[in-house]
């Protein structure tokens, strides 16, 4: 089964919304190359209006069809949290190699 690595984030629309984490998203991530499905860039909404600001974005980093943009936007669906040597896992690398 092929399954797609994802972070689940629960956020407060009264503290930062749907818009703020798509640009914190896109500064730290450049979708422009094709991936395989367990790395793929996506972007997965609950309702019509986020799945309209995230096309916004995929638009603005396309700078409007100038640029391929490689992000699959899709309703949330099932999410399983992976296993706990994933949990952390930039953390715990960086422990275990300065030791």
């Amino acid at each position: 089964m092929d399954a797609t690595e994802a972070y689940l984030i629960e956020f407060d629309p009264t503290v930062i919304t749907y818009e703020e984490i798509l640009d914190h998203w896109s500064d730290m991530h450049a979708p422009f190359y094709p991936s395989k499905c367990q790395y793929r860039s996506a972007i997965f909404y609950t309702n019509e209006e986020q799945r309209d600001a995230a096309k916004s974005k995929i638009e603005e980093l396309g700078k409007g069809g100038q640029r391929k943009v490689y992000v699959d936007i899709e309703p949330v669906s099932a999410f399983y949290r992976a296993e706990e040597y994933h949990q952390d896992f930039l953390t715990k690398q960086m422990s275990s190699s300065a030791i």
